[in-house]
């Protein structure tokens, strides 16, 4: 018998899947203290608990199911030391997610913006088409490409940065990290869907945002971390940036009184741009990501899929 740390939910149709490759499932309310060495998968992950088993010198645990694409929450070192393999979610909320940000652009290219708060009859007509708003992502992983996919439906050019430079599908063209300058000077817009890393840690600068003139909008999807906040609010003063759409911030929740609230240019959703009405909530539809790399698991350890570098926290 495999035992499985349920940190989320599982529905009874989960349970009968795991229970056919003979996973018995306990989670943080059921566990007993004999019972934390003995564990060997965690879907999801909790600080506490899981301090708690990687404490043990005994312990079996060999695989983490993260619940969230991003895993700079976890102790990667201390797996890496221990063998331990972490899955991401990797992919799970692209679609929404790339919805957002199609709805970011949409929001100021086609001037709702401005009708959102006025309240008397004053048309506003300096729009945009999508076409006319080239596209920069950093990061070319799943939710970059759904991003793309939207973009291209629309008629918009779109251009992607990752570490390598290597081409991917839906991309017009990728640039490495070590040279997007040349992919700057195409766009328009700016996605930043970098992961949580040292590497990442406030790449978007004072340095980065003046490379600008005037670019229309920057947004985030990525990592709070991966954002200078304060050289932001600069580019949005002096109009080096027009406008900016966030879904992720440092800190998180934001004060009620920060300055990124004052700025009528910022759009802030508030960390909610993954959310979906069917699979609700972050780790909605989170089981069939991680019930695809089950089977092989169990037959070798082996995994089919979303297997983080632990030494590049992505």
């Amino acid at each position: 018998m495999t035992l499985l740390l349920a940190v989320k939910a599982l529905t009874q149709e989960n349970r009968d899947f795991l229970a056919q490759y003979d996973i018995d499932v306990v989670t943080p309310d059921t566990i007993t203290d004999d019972q934390l060495s003995e564990v060997v998968i965690s879907y999801a992950w909790d600080n506490t608990i899981g301090s708690k088993i990687l404490s043990l010198p005994n312990t079996k645990l060999k695989w983490i199911q993260a619940q969230s694409a991003g895993v700079d929450y976890l102790p990667l070192s201390l797996l890496a030391q221990r063998g331990i393999t972490v899955t991401n979610a990797s992919g799970l909320k692209a679609l929404p997610i790339a919805q957002t940000v199609l709805g970011y652009l949409l929001y100021f290219a086609r001037g709702l913006n401005v009708y959102a708060t006025r309240t008397h009859w004053e048309p506003f007509t300096d729009q945009y088409l999508i076409s006319e708003l080239p596209v920069l992502v950093f990061g070319t992983g799943r939710i970059g490409q759904q991003i793309a996919h939207h973009i291209k439906a629309f008629g918009g050019k779109v251009y992607g940065v990752n570490t390598s430079g290597r081409p991917v599908a839906g991309f017009d063209e990728t640039f490495p990290m070590t040279d997007y300058q040349a992919g700057l000077a195409k766009a328009q817009v700016i996605v930043d869907g970098l992961p949580g890393t040292k590497d990442t840690e406030n790449f978007f600068d004072d340095h980065f945002f003046a490379q600008f003139n005037q670019l229309f909008l920057f947004i985030n999807i990525g990592r709070g971390t991966t954002l200078n906040q304060s050289a932001l609010l600069e580019a949005i003063d002096d109009s080096r940036v027009k406008y900016a759409a966030l879904d992720v911030t440092t800190p998180e929740p934001l004060p009620h009184d920060h300055p990124l609230f004052e700025r009528p240019q910022i759009l802030l959703t508030q960390h909610t741009s993954w959310g979906e009405n069917i699979n609700a909530g972050r780790v909605g539809g989170l089981f069939r990501l991680f019930e695809k790399n089950v089977p092989s698991f169990m037959k070798d350890q082996t995994f089919v899929q979303n297997v983080v570098d632990l030494n590049k926290g992505y």
